[in-house]
């Protein structure tokens, strides 16, 4: 199958790649077109960026295949300009990443989720240590990708946090947990999970802008050259 046009990045850029480049090579992921094109200098690290977005966008970024990466293209524009930040903004973000989780799992399994939102506990931190793995019959390497984000976001719960934030990643934890014996996708493939990853960036994007009532810039070519020639 062939890429459309809208998805090919203009040809007086540097081309999409995996991993962190020099600007000299012609290539560069996601982040670092961000960069460039907020006229900020060369970094897959760019400050107009929310960090949690441009995590997220780096990731899916080196997991998807060569044949597959342009389709971030069309959320390049987006990235920029989402530099607001607040535990609110965090919380918001990582319930809808829960969401997307759930959506993986099916409606009894779902329903622990959507449970967890709609009663957060006193002590999540408590809370999400105690919460079970779900068993089920997914393959081991599905299994230790949900049970290994579990970990990841139960350390990110710190005692530090405000209400809402840290509700929300017990929330998350307990998606991974569940999803850990009940996911119906394909989570152990990098490449199939990219692929839904672009859509997973996309919802947050369209999150991020709900929350902070932003109007994301839309990105003509003849724009996209003019900010380019700025750098």
């Amino acid at each position: 199958m062939s890429v459309s046009p809208d998805f090919l990045p203009p040809h007086f850029l540097p081309s999409l790649s995996a991993g962190a480049h020099d600007p000299a090579t012609g290539e560069a992921c996601v982040m670092e077109y961000v960069s460039l094109l907020a006229g900020e200098p060369w970094t897959d690290r760019p400050e107009c960026t929310h960090p949690l977005l441009a995590h997220e966008a780096r990731t899916t970024n080196d997991l998807l295949t060569d044949r597959d990466r342009p389709r971030l293209v069309p959320l390049i524009g987006r990235l920029f300009g989402t530099g607001e930040d607040s535990p609110a903004i965090r919380a918001a973000l990582r319930l809808a990443q829960a969401r997307r989780v759930s959506r993986l799992l099916d409606p009894g399994a779902r329903a622990r989720v959507e449970a967890a939102i709609a009663s957060p506990p006193s002590d999540p931190i408590a809370a999400a240590v105690a919460f079970p793995v779900a068993d089920g019959d997914l393959d081991p390497q599905h299994r230790d990708h949900h049970v290994q984000q579990s970990r990841v976001f139960l350390f990110a719960l710190t005692p530090d946090l405000e209400a809402d934030e840290a509700q929300s990643l017990f929330v998350l934890t307990v998606a991974h947990r569940v999803a850990a014996g009940e996911c119906r996708a394909d989570c152990a493939s990098g490449p199939s999970r990219a692929r839904r990853m672009v859509q997973d960036l996309a919802a947050l994007l369209d999150t991020y802008d709900q929350v902070t009532g932003r109007v994301a810039p839309q990105l003509s070519p003849e724009t996209v050259r003019e900010l380019a020639a700025q750098v």
